[in-house]
Order: structure tokens, then C-alpha cells, then sequence
């Protein structure tokens, strides 16, 4: 009795996964289609506008830093500076540095989350619509053929599964010719 119940749990067992669901798996050139978003063009806009105005800011910095070593440099030259003024404008010179350095840095850290501040409704928008053309097409996966370097991620797939195309239609995106 038990070889006969185990006999017909292990034929039940190889029914099921003879009988696998199949998959229907699509792809897209997700990063193609960032590049002709026109949310993507105002941003890049936006982010060279903030870019000049951080790089502004620290070249004021960076000015006023150069003129008083300039000013240091010519009153030492001249001889004009006591041991003590020069140990004090020397400090100052350190300091103004270390703030170049920080503002600097910060204006590269304020720039980065300005622009994923900018990408984030950007990414989001794409993800609805990739969702929703999945959806409607009965794609269970949607592949982005090439990771962010560059490197491509599907290397074969039949042409009626590349979605990038319905993707940048359903995106409003005017299709460049020869894509």
C-alpha cells in the first residue's frame, strides 16, 4: 500500500512539472529610450544651469583665495611681513583652502541629489509605462538589454519580443530613424 501511494505521488509530482507554465520574457533598450525622453533633456538642462552656478560659487572661492596668496607672495617678497604675519596669512591660506576643498565636495554631493532628485518622476514614469505595456502584451519579464555600462545583457532575442519601440510610442517619444 504505501509503495502504491508513494508510486503515484512521485507520478503526480513528474506530471506537474512536465507541465510548466510557459514564459513570455520581453526586452528594451532602457537606456536608449532615457536618452530621447524629453524629461531627460529639460534635466540635463537643469543640471548644467545648477552645475554653472556651483562652479561659479567656487570660483569666487577660488579668486578670492588666489588673491591673497598673491598678496602674501608680494609682501613677502618685499619683505613687509613680520614672523607672526606671516604664520597668521599662512594659516588664513590653509583655511581657505580646506574651504575650497569642502565647498568642492559639497557642490559635487549637491549635484548628484539634484540629479536623482531630477531622474527619480523620470525612472518612475518609465517604470508605469513599462509596467502597463507588460501588462497589456502579457510580457511576465522585460529584460534591459545593456546594464549601465554599456555592456550588452541580451545577447539574442527574437525582434517581435524587443519592446523598445512600443515603449518610447507609449512614452510619446518621437522614434528616431535607423533605431
Amino acid at each position: 500500500m504505501r509503495l502504491k501511494t508513494l508510486a503515484i505521488i512521485l507520478l503526480v509530482g513528474f506530471g506537474l512539472t512536465g507541465t510548466t507554465f510557459a514564459q513570455k520574457i520581453g526586452y528594451a533598450n532602457i537606456e536608449m529610450i532615457l536618452v530621447y525622453m524629453p524629461e531627460t533633456k529639460t534635466m540635463n538642462q537643469t543640471l548644467q544651469t545648477y552645475e554653472k552656478k556651483l562652479g561659479e560659487q567656487l570660483q569666487v572661492k577660488q579668486q578670492y583665495a588666489q588673491q591673497k596668496y598673491t598678496e602674501y607672495l608680494q609682501l613677502e617678497q618685499e619683505g613687509k611681513l613680520t614672523q607672526a604675519d606671516k604664520e597668521s596669512r599662512e594659516a588664513e591660506l590653509l583655511k581657505l583652502d580646506e574651504e575650497i576643498q569642502k565647498q568642492s565636495a559639497t557642490a559635487q554631493e549637491n549635484l548628484m541629489k539634484k540629479r536623482q532628485d531630477l531622474l527619480d518622476p523620470i525612472v518612475t514614469k518609465m517604470q508605469t509605462q513599462l509596467k502597463a505595456l507588460a501588462t497589456a502584451e502579457g510580457y511576465d519579464y522585460i529584460l534591459n538589454t545593456v546594464d549601465g555600462s554599456g555592456v550588452s545583457i541580451v545577447l539574442h532575442g527574437p525582434e517581435e519580443h524587443d519592446l523598445t519601440q512600443k515603449l518610447m510610442t507609449r512614452l510619446g517619444i518621437k522614434i528616431p530613424e535607423g533605431q
